[in-house]
């Protein structure tokens, strides 16, 4: 965005959405470097999909779509998410799960 004395400024959602990036990251690091098990997992996972929530509404501009373009992206990632729950249960269904240490 130009303003009147013919600067560039970047909109305020790219600002905010960068600060929120960084934040969230600077969250995901700590969070792994603090004992807590298997929460470590389900807290990192959680932050992830906030990050790309994130992601698909300011950079993918979901957030002034109509409801058909938002549909569509749900249905990639649910597709998304089939892919990876098949990709997981052939991990755990192998027969040398976990590997003897």
């Amino acid at each position: 965005m130009t303003s009147r004395d013919g600067s560039w400024h970047p909109p305020r959602a790219l600002v905010l959405s960068w600060l929120g990036l960084m934040l969230l990251l600077a969250l995901t690091v700590t969070v792994a470097y603090l004992p807590l098990g298997s929460a470590n997992t389900v807290i990192a996972l959680a932050i992830a999909a906030i990050k790309a929530l994130l992601i698909a509404a300011i950079f993918m501009e979901l957030r002034e779509r109509s409801g058909m373009m938002i549909a569509f992206a749900a249905a990639g990632f649910f597709w998304l998410a089939i892919m990876l729950w098949l990709a997981f249960a052939d991990y755990v269904t192998r027969p040398d799960f976990p590997p003897a240490g």
